[in-house]
């Protein structure tokens, strides 16, 4: 059991935040996929529960990696086997005078309640997980249109091959699929430690060998890797799939009942495109800049639920009512979840 073991040696420097950790209840969690380390650094140990909770029991970070991005990743991945195993929300505790509120607080917890504690009081933060998580991406976090996406609770993406640099944290990192440089890709993603991150576009099968070995030294820094295929290939299940939206600017031509029940992220394409295709694959998360490009064009605005599209006046305004209503459609309206993967996920 080295996880276990390694975990258990990080958290011995912790015994004041974390009281005594367990070595058995470690093993269990390695044994369950239920205990995330990364070597040297720190590890997180959860747990699934059948009522869909996945409650963290401790999370820690050697005090020389902190403020690095490194808890932040260990979160994601949680976050990513909470989806995998149909949980709707992850809930932590956590002593009220540690500093450790602040930063479940800004990765999106809310404090739902206070418990008295044998020694001190814990504050109980939860976050709920509302899928598909959607992604905007744009100009790094420099431009107006990544503020308005960030304050509409849209989640900030960028290509790594892109004239913007990160300005702030990016939870998608793209790349570009004719002109693919894996190490500059990889350099970012080490970077940013993102929610997801793409691989190359795998378009032959000969090509899957060497995708697949970038693929597990981007998931060193990342939730999950995105899988792109363009031709049937075996996809190994801990990579979720990203499906290209089929558009004039590329897209795969792989019928969707191949995916089966594969988790999938839609990359691209118009709303409209991306609910036609919500109806036929097993969407938890999709990115896209469309509205931004209708919103600099003709100052216009997607309006949902066969809306169709409606100009305004200023592209801003424009551009936050078209996520405004893509957010409402996907997380409130709800049309697109009556088929019966989506019942899975939602039930």
């Amino acid at each position: 059991m080295i996880d276990a073991r390694e975990a258990k040696k990080i958290a011995s420097n912790f015994s004041n935040e974390l009281g005594f950790v367990n070595r058995a209840a470690l093993e269990i969690g390695e044994q369950r996929n239920t205990l995330e380390i990364i070597p040297e650094i720190g590890f997180c140990h959860f747990h699934h529960r059948r009522d869909r909770q996945t409650t963290i029991y401790s999370l820690a970070v050697r005090k020389e990696h902190q403020l690095q991005g490194w808890g932040r990743l260990l979160f994601y991945r949680v976050l990513c086997s909470a989806i995998e195993n149909n949980c709707d929300r992850i809930v932590a505790k956590c002593p009220e005078e540690l500093s450790s509120n602040g930063f479940y607080q800004k990765l999106g917890f809310k404090l739902i309640k206070i418990e008295p504690g044998r020694k001190r009081s814990l504050n109980c933060w939860q976050y709920n997980i509302v899928l598909p998580l959607l992604f905007y991406c744009g100009g790094g976090g420099a431009s107006r249109y990544d503020a308005i996406a960030h304050k509409e609770n849209w989640l900030l993406g960028m290509r790594s091959c892109g004239r913007w640099k990160a300005r702030q944290h990016m939870a998608m990192i793209d790349n570009h699929w004719k002109n693919y440089n894996h190490e500059h890709h990889l350099k970012i993603v080490r970077q940013q430690k993102p929610l997801i991150a793409t691989a190359f576009d795998i378009e032959q099968p000969e090509q899957l060998l060497t995708v697949l070995k970038q693929a597990s030294e981007l998931a060193r820094f990342c939730g999950r890797v995105l899988l792109i295929p363009k031709c049937k290939v075996p996809i190994p299940r801990q990579y979720w799939i990203g499906f290209s939206v089929p558009t004039s600017y590329g897209g795969t031509t792989i019928e969707c009942n191949w995916f089966g029940d594969r988790l999938i992220h839609l990359l691209g394409g118009s709303p409209d495109a991306q609910a036609h295709y919500a109806r036929h694959l097993n969407v938890v998360s999709l990115d896209g800049n469309y509205a931004c490009k209708i919103a600099r064009w003709g100052k216009s605005c997607w309006q949902g639920n066969n809306g169709g599209i409606k100009a305004i006046d200023g592209n801003y305004s424009a551009f936050r009512l078209s996520l405004e209503k893509q957010k409402k459609y996907w997380h409130q309206d709800w049309h697109w979840s009556e088929e019966p993967l989506f019942k899975f996920l939602n039930n």
